[in-house]
């Protein structure tokens, strides 16, 4: 990534590869589910417009129209945190749930009697 910021161009070039390859991977993805939008966040955001040019030049080629139309490809702006704080988010999310709120009443009951 540094290399790529300095202007090598064997850097930005394997870079976009590696988003081209990251496109073709979601390309499938835009055409099983439809997203309205596709954030790409850990190490991957920190290389930037390298990366996310191969990805949209990939989605946006193998994806029909329809599929693409209103289709955003951004970047998150959480960086390299985000695959912690999405970790978090589903931690917060099955703790507050009713079952893991029942789970939660039920384990502090069965300590108390």
């Amino acid at each position: 990534i540094e290399l790529a910021a300095n202007g090598y161009i064997a850097a930005i070039q394997a870079l976009r590869q590696s988003g081209r390859d990251i496109g073709e991977v979601l390309a499938t993805c835009v055409n099983l589910l439809n997203p309205s939008v596709i954030v790409i966040g850990g190490s991957m955001a920190a290389a930037g417009e390298h990366v996310m040019a191969g990805v949209r030049e990939v989605v946006y080629h193998r994806s029909p129209p329809l599929a693409t139309t209103n289709l955003r490809i951004v970047l998150s702006r959480t960086g390299e945190r985000a695959a912690v704080m999405g970790a978090s988010q589903l931690v917060s999310q099955h703790l507050l749930s009713p079952a893991g709120i029942e789970a939660a009443l039920a384990a502090s009951m069965a300590s108390v009697g």
